[in-house]
């Protein structure tokens, strides 16, 4: 029916629909319940943390990038996640603490008298060339906004920390039966060559980009150890990890410092290990679906640049990690902690995690010293090497015993359970 000459429309009711939660694809290292709420309480955003292993969280990012809005991960991803077109450039102007950003990320190392490690190296992959590639000559757009790092080695539990020097210790037989290896080939491997080098049982020119000759004598003599039963775990997720080192009797073998930090406050007495060969280092960043909805690119900006602001890397700092651009977070931690975490000295009085557990006591201290010094023993970077595939495909099939294992004692009904069996063998 017409509307009589002179009326007027009624103007149809606003529509307020909520806005979606920003969806942030990553692992447990980064996504805690303290994380989210703090972010959340400080942007005024909803976020929907999706926490998978680090392997679960490479595939989702590479295959389904309408998943998720930002990608939560690590350096040597980008390897395989930026030539699938999973993620877009992250805009350098749009970042606003990007020139607190220290020099490891940009150059490689935080000296330029210092050695830029094997692997991984989180400058070589930083940068968007003209050509859509990835390289360290500084642009205007990089592939992901670089956040917490550290140097990992291994942790021990029933012996002093000072009586293991070397990463061949992951090997020796006197821990038949009782070590804890990470899963993850890009991670595991690195922690097994160390082992074997150390030993002398494998001589690999370069560390970070093993041959293929070299996949094959580490990988059968992976395979022989979890036959002869030298593994206690192999771990996916780390709180497989932290439940394999809460077991009866000494441990030793691949844990984050995020985990140590979970075992010590839960009571568990364990310790780092600072080998005399180098750590085995990682770096971590954030980037930005490339099919992210128009809405949300905003809100992804602000998160990425509330990871600067200082409070995420306080909260990261009590689980052991550094952050991208310390100083920020200096005014965020109290003088005792930044003596602790980030200068390597004695604490004064009890240390707390971002929850607000006891995980050192007055007088102790992380291993390995300060900042520059621990991040400048970096031996390798956890990496993605020219040869990945042969690798999975050897890593896999060398640690299939123990999942045969599992699925044996799983269709037989364990008497502890299948989720008790997975945890310890896996």
């Amino acid at each position: 029916m017409a509307r009589a000459r002179g009326t007027t429309a009624m103007a149809a009711p606003a529509v307020h629909r909520p806005r979606a939660p920003l969806r942030v694809l990553g692992t447990s290292v980064t996504q805690t319940g303290a994380l989210q709420r703090a972010a959340e309480e400080d942007l005024g955003i909803k976020l929907q943390f999706i926490t998978r292993d680090g392997t679960e969280a490479q595939r989702q990012g590479a295959l389904n990038p309408g998943s998720f809005d930002v990608y939560d991960q690590w350096f040597h991803d980008i390897d395989l996640i930026w030539p699938t077109g999973s993620i877009r450039s992250i805009d350098i102007a749009r970042i606003d603490r990007w020139d607190e950003i220290n020099a490891l990320p940009k150059t490689g190392r935080l000296r330029p008298d210092l050695p830029r490690p094997a692997g991984g190296d989180p400058s070589k992959r930083l940068f968007v060339q003209l050509d859509g590639t990835l390289g360290d000559t500084p642009s205007e757009r990089i592939s992901m906004l670089p956040t917490v790092h550290n140097a990992d080695s291994f942790a021990v539990v029933g012996v002093e920390a000072e009586s293991v020097t070397s990463w061949a210790a992951l090997l020796d037989p006197q821990w038949q039966g009782r070590v804890v290896l990470q899963a993850d080939a890009a991670i595991g491997a690195l922690d097994m060559a160390l082992g074997l080098m150390a030993q002398g049982d494998l001589s690999a020119s370069h560390l970070g980009d093993l041959t293929l000759e070299d996949i094959d004598a580490l990988t059968t003599l992976l395979q022989k150890r979890v036959e002869e039963g030298f593994f206690d775990c192999i771990w996916f997720d780390e709180a497989e990890a932290v439940s394999a080192f809460q077991k009866e009797g000494p441990r030793i073998g691949s844990m984050w410092w995020s985990g140590f930090c979970r075992l010590r406050s839960e009571g568990t007495a364990a310790a780092m290990v600072t080998p005399k060969e180098g750590y085995r280092g990682w770096f971590g960043g954030l980037a930005l679906s490339s099919v992210m909805e128009a809405h949300a690119t905003d809100t992804a900006y602000a998160y990425l640049n509330w990871w600067l602001d200082g409070r995420p890397g306080a909260m990261m700092a009590r689980s052991g990690a550094y952050m991208a651009n310390p100083e920020a977070v200096r005014p965020h931690l109290s003088e005792d902690e930044w003596d602790f975490w980030y200068d390597g000295k004695p604490a004064r009085g009890a240390i707390q995690d971002a929850e607000g557990r006891v995980v050192f006591q007055a007088g102790e201290r992380r291993e390995g010293g300060d900042y520059l010094s621990r991040m400048s023993r970096v031996r390798v970077w956890d990496a993605v090497m020219n040869e990945h595939n042969y690798l999975v495909r050897k890593w896999e099939n060398a640690i299939a015993p123990m999942k045969r294992r599992l699925r044996a004692y799983a269709a037989a009904g364990s008497a502890a359970g299948p989720d008790a069996e997975r945890r310890r063998l896996l």
